[in-house]
């Protein structure tokens, strides 16, 4: 949550109003010790941490979510180029918890964000899943000559689950906060190929089309040929990754000089935009893309 929803003593303001009318006490707009004391105690009745600080768990226990209360029906303020396709309640945690990592990875699969989501709802592993999903070209298609079908979900993003919940992403890592407070951003992306003959097939043996083939001047993780990320799903990246810095104060850090397991950071508290690969020494996730790292250098 960012810092200007989590309120405390001493701030003033409309949303000191609002906390106050939940209270039931009296509105005037600061947040002095009438209002403290009437806080603590109502932490106390719900169970939560009587800290007098309105965090993302009080606000919930109010029914109201700053967010929405600072929103208007205005579509400029609004990302409506995110479109909602959520995975069922019992696909994902339902717990609320802040955010302070973005990690982002790709379904070295198919091109269709709607696929994706689908088949995590789909499968028997669980709650596993991303909050979002940004699509792809399918990997036969030359990138010279598109058709209105052939790009239909290219640079596409879906958000499968709300910010605030989770849903299983990284696999074996050392700890379970690195998941709990952490957002995770898929790339629809077919990963790493095979060279055959002057032919390039992916993992699951689909060609793909030389276009959408890039050739790392060094292997990465034992593979040099990787299914290229499109330019839409660049500026898409791009685009949801400000946003959402922006909305949970998160800082980028300064990860993506260079792609490789931090082992420091595989089971501490860490804060910045991450993937896969820096805290799982066994991953091909994100492959290091010049456009790719570009847009991370300059977050």
């Amino acid at each position: 949550m960012h810092p200007k929803y989590v309120i405390k003593f001493g701030q003033s303001g409309d949303l000191v109003f609002l906390i106050q009318e939940a209270l039931k006490i009296k509105q005037d707009g600061v947040f002095g010790h009438s209002t403290k004391e009437a806080l603590r105690q109502f932490q106390i009745r719900h169970k939560l941490k009587p800290d007098s600080i309105v965090g993302p768990l009080t606000w919930l226990k109010f029914g109201l979510n700053p967010l929405e209360v600072d929103a208007d029906t205005d579509i400029t303020s609004s990302a409506t180029w995110i479109k909602q396709y959520n995975l069922p309640e019992n696909e994902y945690v339902n717990e609320v918890t802040s955010k302070k990592t973005i990690f982002i990875s790709s379904n070295n699969g198919q091109h269709s964000p709607y696929e994706v989501i689908d088949h995590w709802a789909e499968d028997q592993r669980g709650r596993v899943g991303a909050h979002y999903v940004i699509g792809g070209l399918p990997t036969y298609v030359d990138t010279n000559k598109l058709s209105n079908k052939d790009s239909e979900y290219d640079g596409l993003i879906l958000q499968a689950i709300k910010d605030e919940f989770r849903g299983y992403h990284l696999g074996k890592v050392r700890s379970r906060e690195l998941i709990k407070k952490s957002i995770s951003v898929e790339l629809c992306s077919a990963g790493f190929l095979k060279e055959n003959n002057g032919k390039y097939f992916t993992w699951y043996n689909q060609e793909v089309h030389p276009s959408q083939v890039i050739r790392l001047d060094s292997p990465y993780r034992g593979h040099r040929y990787f299914h290229k990320y499109s330019e839409e799903q660049i500026d898409s990246l791009k685009a949801i990754l400000k946003l959402l810095c922006n909305k949970h104060d998160i800082v980028s850090g300064n990860y993506f000089k260079d792609i490789k397991y931090l082992e420091n950071l595989s089971h501490i508290g860490i804060s910045g935009i991450l993937s896969r690969d820096h805290v799982r020494r066994d991953s091909i996730s994100i492959f290091p893309q010049k456009e790719l790292l570009n847009i991370m250098n300059d977050l």
